[in-house]
């Protein structure tokens, strides 16, 4: 597709010279004040921005401000235009934060020059950012990895305290959550949480797991286990006040604490949550000596300790948790889970001996193939015998680690993973990302046999969700690609089926979709019908809260505006529908539809003034309404616009057509 070039001009001269001497090679976007960039930057992000300096109202150097601030908009190159050739003006472009500038008259070679450069730095750019937040995100999940990892391997040394750290970081979590911190202060106080007790690596087992009482020298092992797990990461920078963690999460508020004897405020905030949600897991789990305590027990031990062992305001929010009910939601008892989330021995294995966690053939967390085993399985199999990709993506899982706490996340996960790999059998099962999974089924090419098994995938799913309370606050969406009609190797089919499954999120009536679907075209009677259901949501917009889900969450308000202008001005307002369709009933590839839909919204921009508003309602349709339009001149402005479009796409195949609503 072609690079975007959105030229910002108050002089029509220079945007016809520049659409002239562009047109051929970029799709230009011409505008001709700061306002109507504003209100284009909203909808689109083009590739290159050439900007003029001198324009009334809001000039370059203004523009060039408020780009710099909004993180949508601070990464597009920016060429500024000027009949100004003075050193100064120059030097204040560059410092304005502009890759280049172009004097006024242009030169065509000097400005086509300029503009492929600034382009082609652009995409060297984004392409190293690209690779470095792959890499980050890599690492960030090898770290993770390896917590869990430790963490688990602590607690295994404990004959009690199976999960313990995985339920002290879920209470932590949810502290912080109360205590109204931001979502990453949330997330380090989960993982630092999680590596309190690495100090016990150096304490003997036979010491940890003593059913008798403690000699003095014995306790002082236990108590050291503070400073150890302090040592041990003290270089650690990922999370912040991880060392602070292990170090201080034993200090008592009345000073009788270790290993530094610490009092009240003194002791860090966040070693006086960990020091709460300790104790009451240490409470509320079985030991050798005693069987849990109920929640009544714990709260009165928890009053009493107010002041003395644990900050009050604290206990204070945290008895409230507990009256709630919120701890039973944040973690699931063991008897309620079919198998551990963890198992600690294959873990490890993997991550803890010669073989790093990257080449391990398995999932640290839901057993099913590794990102990179699984790959290269599928890459195999496609060789040999062709097949059918499925990407199955877990939808709202970042609500569930929000509201319920990552511990329930990694629960939902294990459990999906539980799913497809008894369903899916033989075939090729493996994790690509967070809520992400792949299924391979070697020589299934046909779509009849590749809609039974999604459809016994998402029955299997559907039982599950009776049986885990956590599953029903989710669902799987499943995009699908075959090999030969959707390409033969692994990439082009995973990229088909990436396409697929974003079509299937973005209409929730359906659940799973394959890369060629029909169902992404709308005919013109389904336009019409379309229509209609617009302007009843409208009509009705107090009834039907959030009914619209795209990008015109605020189409109601706006509306309610423009009837009010309307009645003002005893002005009409006209809804418009435009829809693409395939001009013979044939599927329409997604790449070839995207451009359609591009070429039709530049076409409708062009031709609407700055009162008109008008918005994508569908992967096929433009939604507009126009204000102070008589209806018998709407004809004007369509003609216009399927003139435009024509013009623009080139093509027969995908055709352009309105309905006006009779409202």
């Amino acid at each position: 597709m072609k690079k975007i070039i959105l030229i910002v001009d108050d002089d029509r001269l220079t945007l016809s010279t520049a659409q002239n001497l562009l047109g051929d090679i970029y799709r230009v976007v011409a505008l001709n004040s700061g306002k109507q960039a504003y209100k284009y930057l909203e909808r689109h992000t083009p590739d290159l921005i050439l900007l003029d300096i001198n324009m009334p109202e809001i000039g370059g150097f203004e523009v060039m401000r408020a780009l710099q601030e909004d993180t949508r908009w601070r990464r597009i190159p920016v060429i500024f235009l000027t009949a100004d050739r003075s050193a100064e003006t120059e030097i204040e472009c560059f410092r304005m934060g502009a890759c280049d500038y172009i004097a006024k008259p242009f030169e065509p070679q000097i400005m086509q020059s300029r503009i492929k450069s600034t382009l082609e730095l652009d995409g060297y750019r984004k392409d190293l950012q690209r690779r470095l937040d792959e890499k980050t995100r890599e690492m960030e999940r090898i770290t993770i990895q390896a917590i869990m990892t430790v963490a688990n391997t602590v607690d295994a040394k404990d004959d009690y305290t199976k999960g313990h750290s995985m339920r002290v970081a879920a209470y932590a979590e949810l502290m912080a959550q109360r205590l109204g911190w931001s979502e990453e202060d949330v997330q380090n106080t989960y993982y630092v949480a999680m590596l309190h007790d690495v100090g016990k690596i150096g304490v003997p087992d036979a010491v940890l797991n003593k059913p008798f009482k403690l000699t003095d020298l014995e306790f002082r092992l236990i108590k050291n286990h503070t400073i150890m797990g302090s040592e041990i990461l003290k270089d650690f920078k990922m999370f912040p006040n991880v060392a602070v963690g292990a170090k201080y999460h034993h200090e008592r508020y009345d000073g009788k604490g270790y290993p530094e004897g610490l009092k009240a405020e003194s002791i860090p905030l966040i070693a006086r949550i960990i020091a709460l949600v300790d104790s009451y897991d240490a409470m509320t789990s079985n030991r050798v000596y005693r069987r849990r305590l109920s929640d009544e027990i714990v709260m009165q031990e928890l009053e009493k300790g107010k002041g003395s062992q644990w900050d009050p305001d604290l206990v204070d929010i945290f008895l409230e948790l507990i009256k709630e009910g919120a701890l039973e939601k944040q973690w699931m008892h063991e008897e309620d889970m079919a198998a551990p989330i963890f198992d600690s021995e294959k873990i490890f294995g993997t991550t803890m001996g010669s073989e790093s966690i990257l080449e391990a053939p398995t999932d640290y967390l839901t057993g099913v193939l590794s990102k990179r085993r699984g790959e290269h399985e599928i890459a195999a199999g496609l060789r040999a015998a062709g097949g059918c990709l499925m990407l199955m993506d877990l939808d709202h899982f970042k609500r569930i680690n929000q509201v319920h706490g990552h511990l329930a996340g990694d629960y939902a996960l294990k459990m999906t993973a539980d799913v497809l790999r008894d369903v899916c059998g033989k075939g090729i099962v493996c994790r690509t990302g967070g809520d992400e999974f792949l299924y391979f089924a070697e020589g299934m090419t046909g779509r009849d046999a590749a809609i039974d098994k999604v459809n016994e995938i998402l029955s299997a799913f559907a039982k599950k969700q009776d049986e885990v309370d956590i599953l029903k606050e989710t669902q799987l969406s499943v995009g699908i690609s075959l090999s030969g009609g959707d390409g033969h190797e692994f990439d082009e089919l995973f990229q088909r089926a990436d396409k697929a499954l974003y079509h299937v999120k973005q209409n929730e009536n359906i659940r799973y979709g394959f890369y060629h679907s029909t169902g992404l075209m709308r005919t013109p009677e389904q336009s019409k019908s379309d229509l209609e259901a617009v302007v009843g949501m409208i009509r009705h917009q107090n009834d039907h809260r959030g009914a619209f889900q795209v990008d015109y969450e605020e189409f109601g308000h706006i509306y309610e505006f423009m009837s009010r202008f309307s009645e003002r001005s005893r002005q009409e307002t006209q809804i418009l529908l435009f829809t693409l369709f395939s001009s013979d009933g044939s599927d329409i590839e997604l790449e070839r539809m995207e451009v359609a839909m591009q070429c039709m919204e530049q076409s409708i921009c062009k031709s609407l003034r700055g009162v008109d508003v008008g918005t994508r309602y569908s992967s096929s349709q433009f939604l507009v309404v126009l204000m102070g339009t008589e209806k018998e001149n709407v004809r004007v402005v369509t003609d216009r616009i399927i003139e435009n479009y024509f013009k623009l796409f080139g093509g027969k195949d995908i055709t352009l057509t309105f309905d006006v609503a009779d409202y």
